[in-house]
């Protein structure tokens, strides 16, 4: 298979480096030049549970990107998605592209940019980490589930299995894959988020009964939008991954606090957002998660706030 990594930041490559070493011919698309120099000039490194190792693969901007393309791996933050396809759009022509970014809504922005029967919609729990430029880590188990938006069961599902499987990452072909989106996005919304705010790890909320209360009655919240949408998650799913991440992912740092530490744009829109946002929609009460996009939101604003006024004093 040919595919095209969209978005190859920690997750992006991380995944690129699993599927390169399973036999596919990968393509890294971003936007970060130092990261792309590193890449071409070095290798990718990445440090897996199996061992560190050099991976070598091309890595291009998007609009250098020349084709062809069976499948498009779609790894960019959700408000960079549209921005992304057009830089490509030209070289995607009957290509499948396959969505594992966070958050919700994901569906609705690739179906502005493509027919129904190219989409396909994935979740994923591998852990990533982007350690330097054409350096990532990633260590713990690597799990993906995806189906077809309009629920056909298509041969590329299965290719992408095996591309998957022959690097490293647990696949699973899962027709419930909406239940599965949300139940990952009601885990990011309790535990990203609470990791966020407080510069904190699964670790320090597990060890903590006033936090695992609190992450748990984010994702309750969450959970209750889902089934008001006849999506049938299950709260007892996202307890179990939370309680993992407590157990096994003590020091991880979610790409939501990544983000915030480095001063960019985070996806709290497409998680705690979207929930308070479709929740209102419905008539829902989901206090906690509407409060939580708030106080993201308040840091997003008052750091660079801050930041500006003291350099004028």
């Amino acid at each position: 298979m040919k595919i095209a990594v969209l978005g190859a930041g920690a997750m992006g490559s991380v995944f690129g480096a699993r599927l390169a070493k399973g036999g596919a011919d990968v393509t890294l698309l971003d936007v970060n030049d130092a990261h792309l120099t590193a890449i071409n000039e070095g290798g990718l490194q990445v440090d897996l549970d199996e061992g560190a190792e050099v991976i070598s693969l091309p890595a291009l901007r998007p609009e250098a990107f020349k084709g062809p393309v069976d499948l498009v791996l779609l790894f960019t933050k959700t408000f960079h998605t549209e921005a992304a396809l057009r830089a490509i759009a030209p070289q995607i022509g009957a290509a499948h592209v396959l969505s594992l970014q966070n958050g919700i809504g994901n569906a609705e922005r690739l179906q502005e940019h493509l027919p129904a029967a190219q989409i396909l919609l994935g979740m994923t729990m591998t852990p990533a980490e982007f350690i330097a430029p054409g350096k990532v880590a990633s260590h713990g188990p690597a799990a993906t589930a995806f189906y077809s938006l309009d629920g056909t069961d298509r041969p590329i599902l299965h290719q992408m299995a095996e591309a998957l499987r022959h690097g490293g990452i647990e696949a699973v072909i899962d027709p419930q894959i909406q239940a599965a989106i949300w139940e990952k996005a009601a885990f990011n919304c309790a535990m990203n988020a609470l990791c966020a705010l407080t510069d904190g790890t699964p670790g320090a909320i597990g060890v903590s009964k006033p936090a695992r209360a609190l992450a748990s009655e984010v994702a309750r919240e969450a959970i209750s939008v889902a089934n008001a949408l006849t999506i049938p998650a299950d709260l007892t799913k996202v307890e179990a991954l939370m309680s993992k991440a407590c157990a096994h992912h003590l020091m991880h740092e979610p790409s939501m606090l990544q983000d915030r530490k480095a001063g960019r744009r985070t996806e709290i829109d497409a998680l705690n957002g979207a929930v308070a946002t479709q929740g209102e929609r419905l008539g829902l009460q989901v206090p906690v998660n509407r409060t939580l996009a708030s106080l993201v939101h308040l840091f997003e604003t008052a750091v660079p706030f801050r930041a500006s006024h003291l350099s004028k004093s």
